[in-house]
């Protein structure tokens, strides 16, 4: 008995039309992931946002690093009868934040007349910071900063593979609904079986037995068409995503959307990866490490010491060699200075100022005790960060365990009706076996043939959600 079929060639992989691509060939997998990533616009924000963070990092670098200032000062240009006169204050100043905040500054008056001009009040001075909180309010400001590119790198790195992971997911749902359609063939051909058997028992095409076996057949074909109708507008979708327009025709041949290049991979093994750079734990770890730096510069002391010299260059005036010295400790504040008259040192001008903020050391008490809660807090993100990792990791093991399972069981599935396939295919040309019993056998291979492709993707898939579970080493 032979079942009328509609072409030999339904029965297949992939049950949609061959694409015609601007008149060439069907690109690559990989060319259309490549394709897919290029057009993804969140990848492409990502980018964009990551070059803006690297230009404020550079502008962090410039804000705490060498610093030298020039100015004028006021200009005073005055004429009368006498003649024009002007007179001008420069000033310049260097700052090296790095070296102590070491700070150089000097500045002078310039008077011009007609027939003279004079230099006076030249001041030069020097100071840095002997115990301060400076350096290190500097080095969290640029870790900050770096640490800010490090993410942005790393979430455009993510982005990708997040894209990749959503271009194989779109493209496991299409191999799905191919092994969908073939289910639906292989119950239009027990549909149809059924229904010659029903005829060859002799029911008049108006029994019930009859119109049941044939709306069997019938809403069998409707089915198929349904869902080869939905499978192409699908593939037609992915493919614009990816940037290619594709058509249709009556001729096409079926196989050619297959993704027979996809090769297959080695699973990565989650233990290979340090378990400090699994995401949440590094974070929380960072977190820890600048948060301890800042608590570090809420220091209650400060010492601090500056020199320099004075010319005042006028017979009425005394040029001086300068010296000064500040401190804090919580809300008290000193600070200390002497001024040595270049042709008498054993004449020396003293100043001294004080300032007391009993307020500011109750405010530190507190501040204190909060940072120790803040210190023990971070230990407890800590714990809970290593118990989701340890969650995860065994998630991931169960996970890699399935796939591996589902791609042995499927590809000796797959050997032996491909197998079979290739006997009936002799013993269905001798007629042995009926058509129905062959295709049934030929669809199952195929069928265990696309499932072999989808496990191949569920481990590209599981890989690249391990790598996105851990972040790079810093260097």
């Amino acid at each position: 008995m032979k079942i009328k079929k509609k072409s030999a060639e339904i029965i297949i992989l992939v049950l949609i039309s061959f694409a015609k691509l601007c008149g060439t060939e069907l690109p690559s997998t990989s060319a259309l992931l490549i394709s897919y990533l290029e057009n993804d616009n969140d990848l492409k924000k990502n980018a964009i946002a990551a070059e803006k963070v690297r230009l404020s990092l550079s502008s962090t670098k410039i804000d705490n690093g060498f610093d030298i200032s020039l100015s004028t000062g006021n200009v005073t240009i005055k004429t009368d009868s006498k003649g024009t006169s002007f007179s001008v204050k420069p000033a310049i100043q260097a700052k090296l934040p790095q070296a102590s905040n070491l700070t150089l500054s000097a500045s002078t008056a310039y008077n011009y007349m007609e027939d003279t001009s004079k230099i006076e009040n030249t001041q030069i001075k020097l100071s840095a910071d002997i115990i301060s909180i400076t350096g290190l309010s500097r080095q969290v400001a640029l870790l900050k900063a770096e640490r800010n590119l490090t993410e942005a790198t790393r979430k455009l790195r993510n982005q990708a593979i997040i894209t990749e992971i959503s271009f194989y997911t779109e493209l496991k749902s299409l191999l799905n609904s191919t092994n969908t359609l073939l289910s639906l063939e292989k119950t239009l051909y027990t549909n149809q079986i059924d229904f010659e058997k029903v005829k060859a028992q002799g029911y008049s095409s108006g029994s019930s037995t009859y119109r049941l076996a044939q709306m069997n057949v019938i809403s069998s074909e409707h089915d198929i068409e349904n869902s080869k109708r939905s499978l192409i507008n699908s593939y037609v979708l992915f493919y614009k995503k990816c940037g290619f327009d594709i058509s249709f025709d009556d001729k096409s041949n079926f196989t050619d959307l297959i993704p027979a290049d996809i090769a297959g991979i080695e699973p990565i093994d989650v233990h290979d990866f340090d378990s400090s750079l699994y995401s949440e734990v590094e974070s929380v770890l960072w977190t820890n490490k600048i948060n301890s730096m800042q608590r570090k510069t809420k220091s209650n002391f400060s010492l601090g010491a500056n020199g320099g010299i004075t010319f005042n260059n006028t017979a009425a005036s005394v040029n001086t060699v300068d010296a000064g010295l500040s401190s804090g400790v919580g809300g008290f504040k000193l600070d200390a200075g002497v001024s040595l008259p270049v042709n008498d040192f054993t004449s020396p001008v003293f100043t001294l100022s004080a300032s007391l903020s009993p307020n500011t050391f109750r405010q530190n008490s507190i501040t204190k005790q909060t940072d120790e809660l803040s210190e023990k807090e971070e230990q407890v993100n800590l714990e809970a960060a290593y118990a989701n990792y340890e969650t995860k990791v065994f998630a991931c093991e169960q996970e890699l365990e399935k796939i591996l399972w589902n791609t042995k069981s499927d590809e000796e599935s797959y050997q032996m009706y491909a197998a079979l396939e290739q006997d009936l295919a002799q013993w269905f040309q001798q007629g042995i076996i009926t058509e129905s019993e062959y295709y049934t056998a030929k669809v199952n291979a195929q069928s265990y043939y696309v499932k072999n492709i989808i496990n191949t993707i569920d481990l590209i898939i599981y890989n690249d959600n391990i790598v996105t579970m851990f972040v790079e080493g810093e260097n």
